[in-house]
């Protein structure tokens, strides 16, 4: 059978349009390609801007013995690149993350700015002071000595202390406040020296940051594991009947629910008060079952021969409780009641300030708590850890018990999950306004600026969201990713701008750069170290976990919790990095007027 004419035509044509393609491939190369792709980014600004973040997360990404990269650094480097070739991100996206990020520091920082003078609050933040101060003045005598602008110098603080904020802030107040009275070249030489000193110093501010927190314990003859290990003992006694502590706070983290029939004549008709379960045992009895009832029991509820209870606590302590109780059974009924845990704010006063052993959570409420959270940062748990409002405890129990612990404690945070935009967009707004009013001194008008406002805006509605909690709410991924993005997108335009100069910058004043990024990098540490060891008596566990707080460095505290062998120094770096983040966030902008 011969094929269909409309077939032989088709076949026909599509010969012809793969020899017209053919012909058309003649000749072509590699470069052809190369040069294609440089054209579309060059063309394309937001495709650049991706990439960069792209690269920039894959670079973060990459481990060598223990040190990583980070993103922020990554989105740098890879800014960095693209930038010496050229290309260019969209304006508007720098701008954004800037406002994005400084407005969410303060939001984080709100909770607890103002319980400053509560506990050790001073401490931390003199120790803030102490570290921000020192490296101000380091920069501004180098500077002095060196010739260096305001660029430069901002630069070089915020590098070397690896502050974004501070970076944020300085370029702000280029923009709003030397632009009033310097020329539009002047202008950008400033922006330039501000990025190109912030670029070249920042790697040596994290990896050199890194190294001496490493290495100043074993210099100095610090055993930071047996400082936390002695740390450890002193607020975290072991459990045992005759203790006034009610639990290991350890051990909840092992928690389990069982089921016990009551045989033990000695526990029999005796109230739960007199027999001190939680403090005897260590556990909670959930619920009892006694015929055909199951009930809650409280403080007077006495057991009879033959209850079944339900009972819930480390798993160490229900392995026993056989002693004590009777032996363990299977009752669907009692066991089918769901266990909850939930993450409850603290914000009223019935809780902020006290320590954990006066919460008496177990036994007032019949629940445990099974981790702390503050600034984002888990901190290890002891009976002596007073707790500051916005702490977010981790709680363990039956649902009509955690009820009515939260009603007196604070309020869930998962309840709420979707973002009160509105606040957060005035906010924001306002907090650009009030940058906006300035005091004429000279020729500069001064003032808070775009950076001080938003900051300011930020730690005020932060405040009120952790005393009304229906206010300005903002869930805890919500907060992460808005300040991340805000972060990277900031950072993805500095470093694009920052790679047009930065070639020129290394071989003319690199060299001087990275020796000054060196000394204002250690120079901190060192003064931290001395005044918060020798004037604030701070434990070296803890001083350590402060001073890379001060320096607003995660990736250090990392390495102090490894070295200690126990999180105990996050106590320190939660309470020095709110105040560390604003307060070097103030100095940007000082040093540019300055």
């Amino acid at each position: 059978m011969l094929p269909d004419t409309s077939v032989i035509l088709a076949l026909s044509a599509i010969i012809v349009n793969i020899s017209d393609l053919h012909s058309k491939l003649n000749g072509f190369t590699i470069s052809d390609m190369v040069i294609d792709i440089a054209s579309l980014l060059h063309a394309n600004h937001l495709l650049v801007f991706f990439l960069v973040l792209g690269l920039g997360y894959l670079v973060g990404n990459l481990n060598w013995r223990g040190f990583e990269v980070g993103a922020t650094s990554g989105v740098l480097l890879a800014g960095l690149f693209f930038g010496h070739y050229g290309f260019q991100v969209p304006h508007a996206v720098q701008e954004i993350g800037f406002v994005l990020f400084i407005y969410s520091v303060g939001l984080q920082a709100g909770p607890r700015f103002f319980s400053v003078f509560a506990q050790d609050g001073m401490k931390y933040l003199m120790l803030s002071l102490v570290v921000a101060a020192g490296a101000m003045g380091t920069v501004l005598l180098m500077g002095k000595m060196l010739g260096f602008g305001p660029g430069m110098i901002a630069g070089l603080l915020a590098g070397g202390l690896t502050s974004t904020p501070t970076l944020a802030a300085a370029e702000a107040g280029i923009r709003e406040g030397l632009a009033q009275v310097l020329s539009a070249e002047q202008v950008n030489i400033l922006l330039r020296d501000l990025t190109a000193s912030y670029a070249i110093t920042y790697l040596f501010g994290l990896a050199g940051l890194i190294a001496c927190i490493r290495f100043l314990p074993l210099l100095l003859r610090i055993d930071l594991p047996a400082e936390a290990a002695k740390m450890a003992q002193d607020s975290r006694p072991g459990f045992s009947a005759d203790d006034s502590e009610e639990q290991d706070l350890e051990e909840t983290r092992s928690l389990r629910v069982r089921a016990f029939e009551v045989t033990n004549p000695e526990i029999v008709d005796r109230p739960l008060r007199d027999l001190q379960f939680v403090r005897t045992t260590g556990c909670v009895i959930q619920q009892v079952h006694r015929g055909e009832e199951i009930f809650l029991p409280d403080a007077q509820t006495k057991l009879q021969q033959g209850d079944k209870v339900s009972v819930a606590g480390p798993l160490p302590r229900l392995e026993v409780l056989t002693d004590y109780l009777g032996p363990g059974i299977f009752d669907a009924r009692l066991l089918e009641t769901p266990i909850d845990t939930v993450a409850v704010v603290i914000s009223k006063s019935e809780a902020v300030g006290k320590r954990i052993s006066e919460l008496h959570i177990p036994a007032a409420y019949g629940c445990f708590i099974t981790r702390v959270i503050r600034t984002q940062i888990e901190l290890p748990m002891s009976l002596d850890f007073r707790v500051e409002k916005g702490d977010v405890l981790i709680i363990t129990g039956l649902k009509n018990r955690l009820e009515r612990l939260v009603n007196e404690f604070g309020y869930v945070e998962r309840r709420f999950v979707q973002t009160d935009l509105l606040t957060f967009a005035f906010g924001i707004v306002g907090g650009m306004l009030l940058g906006q009013i300035s005091v004429q001194i000279g020729d500069v008008a001064v003032g808070l600026g775009t950076a001080g406002g938003l900051l300011f805006a930020g730690i005020c509605i932060g405040f009120l969201r952790s005393m009304h909690p229906t206010f300005g709410r903002v869930p805890p991924a919500a907060r992460w990713i808005l300040r991340e993005l805000g972060l990277l997108f900031f950072m993805a335009g500095i470093g694009v701008k920052a790679g047009a100069g930065i070639m020129d910058a290394l071989f003319s004043v690199g060299l001087t750069l990275f020796l000054c990024g060196v000394v204002i990098t250690l120079t901190p540490v060192a003064l931290g170290f001395l005044f918060g060891r020798y004037v604030l008596k701070i434990q070296p566990v803890l001083l350590f976990g402060a001073i890379t707080g001060a320096m607003t460095s995660t990736p250090a505290l990392n390495v102090v919790t490894q070295a200690a062998k126990s999180p105990i120094p996050a106590l320190g770096y939660a309470g020095t990095y709110t105040f560390a983040n604003v307060l070097l966030a103030l100095a940007g902008t000082i040093l540019i007027y300055l």
